[in-house]
């Protein structure tokens, strides 16, 4: 994480509209967009897949409202005594004091926490999970495609089921080929689901730690491999 002021909040934001792909959440309790504030959103908007606004309610003046409602992407929430500011894609999360609104941009003085996905995982789920809060706070059902992204943040990796069952269970490894507990846990997974080849060391003696299992495959290996416990 890194603490930055208002002229590295302005790039940071920017870089956050041009960067997004996937997705791109802003909460900005005040909006005043300008032309330069519309070009640079507008590249955004046509680039990303969903776009989720919070504001502040009655702040987003009409204009902004209806001009907004012209991209089909875009899901708009009207949020209570809202007073966050937040700015997050794929992979960075921004908490700010910093309005969308270029009058914040050139006159205050603003601070704000720029957050790595790569790098502070648990902070940047941590971001994401506070804004599904604000959002059902205000009586808003998260669609699909918003759940999604919550859920994207979630390690379902191999690496994170054998670091959960070998710190929560016991198992009989040692007794059975004297293989490691990984490998024990892998061949057994193995004889459950399906892996591809380039899921596998190349000996294909193990399934790579960083193989992406997904919610429900992880759920049932793990449901399936707890029996394996002492």
């Amino acid at each position: 994480m890194k603490v930055i002021g208002t002229t590295e909040i302005s790039f940071e934001i920017e870089n956050i509209l041009k960067n997004a792909e996937n997705f791109l959440i802003i909460v900005s309790p005040y909006f005043k967009l300008n032309q330069r504030l519309k070009v640079r959103l507008s590249d955004a908007f046509k680039s990303v897949d969903q776009v989720y606004i919070l504001h502040r309610e009655n702040e987003l003046k009409y204009n902004d409202s209806k001009w907004l409602k012209t991209f089909n992407n875009i899901n708009i929430f009207s949020i209570k005594n809202l007073h966050s500011k937040i700015y997050i894609n794929e992979e960075t999360a921004l908490i700010s004091s910093m309005n969308l609104y270029e009058y914040s941009q050139i006159n205050n003085h603003e601070i704000g926490v720029k957050i790595d996905c790569d790098y502070d995982i648990e902070e940047f789920k941590d971001t994401l999970n506070e804004v599904r809060v604000i959002l059902e706070s205000g009586t808003f059902e998260l669609n699909k495609k918003f759940s999604e992204i919550i859920e994207s943040t979630i390690d379902y990796s191999m690496g994170k089921l054998y670091s959960d069952l070998s710190y929560k269970y016991r198992f009989k490894h040692s007794k059975i080929d004297n293989q490691t507990l990984y490998e024990f846990l892998c061949n057994k997974s193995r004889e459950l689901v399906d892996f591809k080849d380039y899921e596998l060391y190349q000996d294909k003696t193990a399934i790579l730690r960083s193989t992406q299992l997904g919610k429900e495959k992880y759920e049932f290996l793990e449901k399936e491999l707890i029996k394996l416990a002492d």
